[in-house]
């Protein structure tokens, strides 16, 4: 009879306390991203010039997917023997960009607005490259997975790269800054998910 009494007042306690809540948050990107580097030094002069667009799709659910796309420029030019230089910066959203998935191509066409810091006014740079895959393709994957009291994190990644030449101009004041550079290219593909679960 005691028995029964106690596993009564226990079953009583048991519906009295309410549930552990738990806080989910997942996040998605998948995407494909293209980069090249123009740069010449001559004992006096460097010049470099960096180019990088993207294209990826995010999910932060329960959200809806977001799309984005953006370039990035930068310019940069510096005499040692004058002390002389000039250097700019610009960005553009939903660029004129399209890259091949499996990494085989991309191109980028588009006018930029940069500020060039030398003079501090805004210049009008156009941008039309190639870019052409060449070489293997790299691939790989990463899986991570983290538990502890009242948490589970859980972490997913895989990516592949590749080599590319690139080809075109990137044009300022009349001027093709790339123009008898040396050139290097890469092509990249990204696709990541993150779970986080939090127990209140």
């Amino acid at each position: 009879m005691k028995k029964a009494m106690i596993g009564a007042a226990f079953a009583v306690l048991s519906l009295s306390v309410p549930a552990l809540a738990a806080t989910t948050t997942k996040y998605q990107f998948k995407g494909e991203s293209a980069y090249a580097t123009f740069s010449q030094y001559d004992g006096c002069n460097s010049t470099y010039v960096d180019i990088y667009a993207f294209n990826s799709i995010t999910k932060n659910q329960p959200g809806a997917p977001t799309s984005q796309k953006e370039a990035f420029v930068s310019y940069s030019n510096y005499n040692y023997c004058t002390g002389e230089g000039s250097y700019g910066y610009g960005s553009i959203a939903n660029p004129n960009f399209t890259i091949n998935k499996s990494l085989n191509s991309a191109n980028l066409n588009d006018t930029f607005t940069v500020y060039d810091y030398s003079s501090g006014t805004n210049k009008t740079l156009n941008v039309a490259l190639t870019w052409t895959g060449t070489g293997d393709t790299y691939r790989g994957n990463y899986h991570s997975h983290s538990q502890g009291p009242g948490y589970i994190s859980k972490y997913r990644g895989a990516g592949a790269s590749r080599e590319a030449q690139v080809s075109g101009s990137v044009t300022l004041d009349g001027a093709n800054l790339i123009a008898n550079l040396s050139s290097y290219g890469y092509l990249y593909s990204s696709n990541s998910g993150s779970l986080e679960i939090i127990k209140k």
